[in-house]
């Protein structure tokens, strides 16, 4: 840690390689307090002494394997089919229309069902990050990003809604 309290450039790196390595937050909260230590006991520079983040946190994560790459690929194509599903569905239910023959409410609790599996990845992945010397967060949660996440997709199927009921 700097001494106005922020996290160094190496720590936010190391915390994002860590994490891209599927470690656990409560084990990369004690790999940055032992760098920490080690930086305020020698004076070294970190990556003199650990190396890059990202060399370090590959070194420290042979348990930790990231998911193979086509668990990353069906993700991403399920919740993009997800979000697909879930506002073609909230459209048909606001316009009172089927889709495809089929009620908005059947494509809208698909989308929903189908994007769970993503969901769950992603929020396994956010685990809070805790210093275990202090208890307290090296990464604070940001409420704004949860707002954004959910919000936007709600704001644009109302923006269509409205759109369509203007100039539909």
């Amino acid at each position: 840690m700097t001494t106005d309290g922020t996290r160094s450039d190496y720590q936010q790196r190391l915390i994002l390689a860590l994490r891209l390595k599927d470690v656990p937050g409560d084990r990369i909260g004690e790999i940055v307090a032992e760098v920490e230590s080690h930086v305020a006991e020698t004076g070294e520079d970190p990556v003199e002494a650990f190396g890059s983040p990202r060399q370090y946190a590959a070194s420290l994560t042979a348990e930790h394997r990231p998911d193979p790459k086509w668990v990353t690929a069906v993700s991403l194509v399920g919740s993009g089919l997800a979000g697909w599903l879930v506002a073609q569905g909230g459209l048909a239910v606001l316009l009172g229309e089927s889709y495809w023959g089929q009620s908005g409410w059947l494509w809208l609790g698909l989308g929903l069902a189908i994007g769970v599996p993503g969901g769950v990845s992603v929020w396994r992945r956010s685990t809070r990050v805790r210093d275990p010397r202090t208890g307290g967060d090296l990464e604070p949660f940001s409420p704004g990003g949860l707002v954004v996440l959910i919000g936007s997709p709600i704001v644009v199927v109302l923006l269509a809604f409205a759109a369509i009921k203007i100039f539909g």
